[in-house]
């Protein structure tokens, strides 16, 4: 199975666990309002399906406006759309399942729960019955003996548990009773205290309003110290250390090395279950990615999370500590990031141009500038990478001179070095090429390569010192293009800051350089990745906010009604900015998600009280009276709604099991929002309500469309 494959399985598991949050609140909506009227001394059947059918319309319009607000995420490009379109689809059926169960199969189980009620069965229990009917089975004949023995032996050793079983079952039912009466009181003393302190805020709503919008002013600038990451990281039980030595070091040099950091490793990290190194030049597509034998790779595996006390990241900081004191070799942490195209993490700087000494020079002056500010861990160059290497400068003046030509020259270098086929040697069938070439101690040194003896027409032997001049250099281990054109390319690992804030600091540095004409920067990697992104899902965002929009806007027959829900969005943004910078939690993509989740669903709160204020006036009720009972009368579900998805999200919040972290953003996200926005909605919402309705009826428009629902039923 492929990574894509078992991401979206566990992007999927994710999106149940958050629909699991999200599906009760449809039955607990309905549920609630089913035992209000059972509470007003309602008959069963009655108290059922009165209660359904006054909930059915706010209902059915909060869970659309929930779905309608993942359209945008199914067409956002990228890996995040990518990732997150089975989330959507996940939550998205769960909700429709759970609206059809909740005005359909909750009205049917709470009449039969008041019928049993008001019908309390009489009479031997259900146990005698059937013992009586076997035991008089058993007495008819041999077969009906055969028959009943067995059920009659096991319904004996039942009633040998059953008075245990009742008896914790009379005890548990005890205890649940106080549990609910505690509870009740508690939801009465709170429903009193909103009731009359809603009573009293209706005369001051404008100020209400503005107290709002002074807490949404005062939380923005939070934003600000956030900072963001693409994805946030993972504590995946393994991780690779990239060993660098001096260019052109001897083959078992780096293997000394390699074999030094395993040792070191294996006392430092009593963690470690499987070390395996890679060290060398490869062949084929590999070796031409990654040239150069004088680097390897030392990749270790953890045993599970719950087997160790330490975090991945705090065994990488101490190991890399405790590497600082093996000679000659520049070990770092290889950081992979697997939800990124390009598989690479961290920052990313790619210099534009023709001329690669320009290009090295700028390079160098971005690394160092890099390396200065120590949250810049293992900042590295790719002008940095070349191999040593001997270049031969021909002097054509005197190979004319002497009757040759360059090739000539070159041929004749070419056949001492690399050796020319002279014959083959056939073993068994196999042709081997027999090559002529100098010793190896023959051409080993400079010196020897200056005493390579080449023949002209006049069949003088002539020193290549004579015709060439032989350098020490360093050349390109490999050429690095983008859209056909040549870059060097710019590495540094993020040590204790976001990446956001790593890209405003790089990009602020390279937008003061003086870049000539031809020359340029981009920042590429996971910040390029991360950027677009963002910017999709934030249009994302805006589209299901009207999308949202739009659907209330049918349903209520109004534009300006449903705009009184809109605005617990920017309420729920405060929270989000809170419980993000009290957590210490960067921005993410799955953060983002669940802002985009959050327009959803904390709209569903304003909807059932709207819609049950607008009711209410309907049936006669005054503004301010229909408004205090309206809001009253589903402060007990709305609280049990919000913390129904609230506790949902814990386990994801508090990052508990492996791979918590990635979620645990959106997580975090959907608490603080749905918290602050459920705070601050069960008083602004009435309060502008009462003031939008009061402005209407000034205007000399209708504020109230709404046909009760229980009145169209009975008639």
């Amino acid at each position: 199975m492929n990574f894509a494959d078992v991401s979206l399985n566990i992007i999927s598991l994710s999106g149940l666990t958050l629909a699991v949050g999200l599906v009760v609140d449809n039955a607990v909506v309905v549920l609630e309002n089913i035992f209000r009227f059972r509470e007003d001394k309602y008959e069963g059947n009655k108290a059922a399906i009165s209660g359904a059918q006054e909930v059915v319309t706010p209902v059915a319009m909060s869970t659309l406006t929930t779905i309608v607000v993942f359209l945008p995420v199914l067409f956002v490009p990228g890996i995040a759309g990518f990732l997150f379109r089975d989330l959507a689809l996940t939550i998205s059926i769960a909700l429709i399942m759970s609206a059809l169960v909740a005005i359909t199969i909750i009205p049917l189980l709470s009449s039969r729960l008041f019928a049993a009620e008001d019908n309390p069965k009489t009479g031997e229990s259900r146990f005698h019955k059937w013992y009586h009917s076997l035991a008089r089975l058993r007495d008819r004949s041999l077969p009906g003996r055969i028959i009943a023995t067995l059920p009659l032996f096991i319904l004996l050793i039942g009633a040998l548990f059953m008075r245990p079983l009742r008896w914790v079952g009379r005890n548990l039912k005890h205890l649940f009773y106080k549990i609910s009466d505690v509870l009740r009181r508690g939801f009465d003393a709170l429903d009193r205290a909103y009731t009359q302190t809603l009573d009293r805020l209706l005369s001051y709503s404008g100020w209400v309003v503005l107290g709002a919008i002074v807490i949404f002013s005062a939380t923005l600038p939070i934003y600000n110290k956030l900072g963001g990451d693409f994805f946030p990281p993972v504590d995946e039980g393994a991780f690779a250390l990239f060993v660098e030595r001096e260019p052109g070091v001897n083959l078992f040099e780096l293997q000394r090395t390699i074999y030094d950091v395993e040792s070191i490793i294996e006392e430092e990290v009593p963690e470690a279950r499987l070390i395996v190194s890679d060290y060398g030049d490869k062949r084929g597509v590999e070796g031409a990615e990654n040239p150069g034998g004088n680097h390897g790779i030392v990749r270790v595996e953890l045993v599970p999370q719950n087997e160790r006390e330490r975090s991945q990241f705090e065994i990488v900081r101490s190991l890399l500590f405790a590497l600082e004191d093996v000679p000659g070799a520049q070990i770092t942490e290889r950081r992979e990031d697997p939800l990124n195209p390009e598989g690479d993490d961290g920052l990313i700087i790619n210099v534009m141009g023709f001329d690669p000494e320009v290009r090295s020079q700028f390079a160098t002056r971005i690394r160092n500038e890099l390396r200065s500010n120590p949250e810049f861990a293992n900042v590295t160059s790719s002008a940095d990478a070349g191999r040593p290497e001997l270049r031969v400068e021909l002097d054509r003046e005197r190979i004319s001179r002497n009757g040759l030509n360059t090739m000539q020259v070159a041929q004749t270098i070419s056949s001492n070095i690399q050796g020319d086929a002279a014959t083959t040697f056939v073993d068994q069938g196999i042709e081997f090429d027999v090559r002529v070439q100098l010793t190896a101690e023959e051409r080993k040194d400079v010196q020897d390569l200056q005493l390579i003896q080449i023949r002209n027409a006049d069949g003088e032997w002539i020193p290549l010192s004579s015709l060439a001049r032989i350098e020490r250099q360093s050349g390109p281990s490999n050429i690095l293009r983008q859209d056909q054109e040549r870059l060097t390319e710019i590495r540094a690992d993020l040590d204790g800051m976001d990446l956001s804030t790593a890209t405003d600091i790089a990009r602020n540095y390279l937008n003061g350089i003086d870049w000539p004409d031809g020359y340029r920067y981009e920042i590429g990697g996971t910040a390029e990745e991360q950027q677009e992104s963002f910017f999709f899902l934030a249009i994302a965002f805006i589209i299901a906010a009207m999308l949202a929009y739009m659907v209330m806007a049918s349903q209520f027959e109004s534009f300006i009604e449903p705009f009184i829900i809109i605005v617990t969005i920017p309420l729920a943004l405060s929270g989000v900015l809170l419980m993000l910078w009290a957590t210490s939690t960067p921005i993410s993509v799955t953060a983002m998600i669940g802002l985009i989740l959050l327009s959803g669903i904390v709209v569903n709160n304003g909807i059932v009280m709207i819609d049950y204020i607008k009711i209410l006036q309907s049936r006669g009720q005054d503004r301010k009276q229909a408004v205090v009972n309206g809001a009253s009368r589903r402060l007990r579900p709305i609280l049990m709604t919000a913390a129904t998805t609230v506790l949902a999200m814990v386990p994801l919040a508090l990052e508990l099991g492996a791979g918590a972290e990635t979620w645990s953003p959106m997580a975090r996200t959907v608490i603080g929002g749905l918290t602050a926005s459920t705070v601050l909605m069960l008083l602004m919402v009435p309060c502008l309500y009462y003031l939008i309705n009061q402005m209407v009826e000034k205007l000399g428009f209708q504020s109230v469309n709404k046909a009760d629902p229980l009145t169209s039923t009975e008639q």
